[in-house]
């Protein structure tokens, strides 16, 4: 795939029935790009089909569990057999959690490491050799802002944005002998249904209705991804998660500080819940 070019062109998307998702479908059929969309519901997902066609692109939907390497391999033959390689990747899918580590099940670490690490995995390794044999192509990983920041009680999803972002560098140095690009995103807090079912006391309830006031648009990131995979940039970061990335390497002590506050402040916290909803 050239560089600037994106019309006409393959693009495969996870979690496109929602949020950033389905703004990235929105934002790719406009520059006409031939859209493969895959999430695991399917009537949302054929809302976002019926928008994409509605701008005058071309959808095509798959309704698949990307932590079962059986759905995705199976979908990996059914897309090949149609189109061959794609040429975008564009991992997206992934839930939210919040609670602290100590206290969060082994089953929702379960569900959480197969949907925001498992689900990339069996996705690159479905395409990926299609895209080497045809030697171009991008793949785009949504990793997370707390891949710079682990803030308390969401340990377990940072867990799984440090694993994303540890796969996603490996990757890019190896494919990049291959003609394919590796682009990972670290968005801070957009405003998506991604923090809508968490619920907490006063502390938390407090803080939510604070960061969704300085929240991101899920448009503005899908912008800047969409620019991303034009241009073959490495990294996608919200502009707001800029002064983490570097001072927390320049001057680490007061994120330590920082964390230590927080986790003191939400120590006793009453009804933090797991949430399990779709990130994108």
């Amino acid at each position: 795939m050239k560089l600037g070019e994106v019309s006409g062109k393959s693009v495969l998307i996870t979690g496109a029935a929602s949020g950033m998702g389905r703004c990235l479908s929105l934002d790719l059929a406009k520059e006409g790009a031939k859209l493969i969309l895959v999430d695991i519901c399917g009537d949302a997902l054929g809302n976002v089909a019926k928008e994409v066609e509605g701008l005058g692109g071309e959808a095509h939907t798959f309704c698949v569990d990307i932590t079962s390497w059986e759905q995705v391999k199976r979908l990996a033959q059914t897309i090949h057999s149609r189109w061959g390689a794609v040429d975008v990747l564009v991992n997206c899918a992934g839930i939210a959690h919040m609670c602290h580590v100590v206290d969060t099940p082994l089953e929702d670490w379960e569900c959480l490491l197969g949907v925001n690490i498992w689900g990339i995995i069996h996705m690159v390794k479905a395409f990926a050799p299609k895209m080497m044999k045809k030697k171009s192509g991008q793949i785009v990983n949504f990793s997370s802002g707390q891949a710079f920041f682990a803030v308390p009680t969401w340990g377990p999803y940072a867990c799984t944005k440090y694993a994303v972002d540890g796969y996603s560098e490996a990757l890019r140095y190896e494919l990049y002998w291959h003609g394919i690009g590796v682009t990972t995103v670290y968005p801070g807090v957009v405003r998506t249904p991604f923090y809508a079912c968490i619920t907490g006391g006063t502390i938390v309830k407090l803080g939510f209705k604070l960061l969704m006031a300085i929240a991101a648009k899920p448009e503005t990131i899908s912008k800047m991804v969409v620019r991303a995979i034009k241009k073959n940039k490495k990294y996608v970061i919200s502009p707001e998660m800029w002064p983490i990335y570097l001072l927390k390497r320049l001057i680490p002590w007061p994120f330590e500080l920082a964390g230590r506050a927080i986790a003191w402040g939400l120590r006793k916290e009453k009804g933090i819940s797991i949430a399990k909803e779709k990130e994108t």
